[in-house]
């Protein structure tokens, strides 16, 4: 079985990707993880509070450390309380279909899960469209 090692809020930034990113090795990389989330076969998400498989080409990654320091780790705390997947450290993909992504399209605002950050005001204009509010 595949595993992906993601940190709690990518589990939002996968659901409001729309391709645009740091810059264009991120944004491959983030489409390739996206596609992952979407595929037909089960897959193992291992959930973390430091970087992950989407980190890896990131501008703050310094050394596999986030150069953002708590905000990012509050954004984790937030989404996995949220979700209710405080102290998960593993989800199916087909648990994440079943109790995640329900839960994502119900939202009406970003702010309801996600601390502000940089993609903030895009993640809004995705989930608006995605979720027809």
């Amino acid at each position: 079985m595949k595993r992906l090692k993601l940190r709690y809020h990518h589990l939002m930034c996968c659901y409001t990707f729309k391709g645009v990113g740091y810059n264009e090795a991120f944004s491959q990389n983030m489409k390739q993880v996206v596609s992952m989330l979407g595929a037909s076969e089960e897959l193992e998400l291992h959930l973390c509070g430091g970087c992950d498989d989407l980190c890896a080409w990131c501008p703050h990654n310094r050394g596999g450390q986030c150069d953002t320091g708590e905000s990012v780790c509050a954004r984790d705390r937030e989404v996995a309380a949220f979700f209710g997947l405080e102290g998960r450290k593993m989800l199916l993909l087909s648990e994440y279909r079943s109790n995640i992504l329900p839960k994502q399209k119900q939202l009406s605002s970003i702010d309801e899960v996600c601390r502000k950050c940089t993609f903030t005001a895009l993640c809004q204009q995705v989930l608006t469209e995605k979720n027809q509010i």
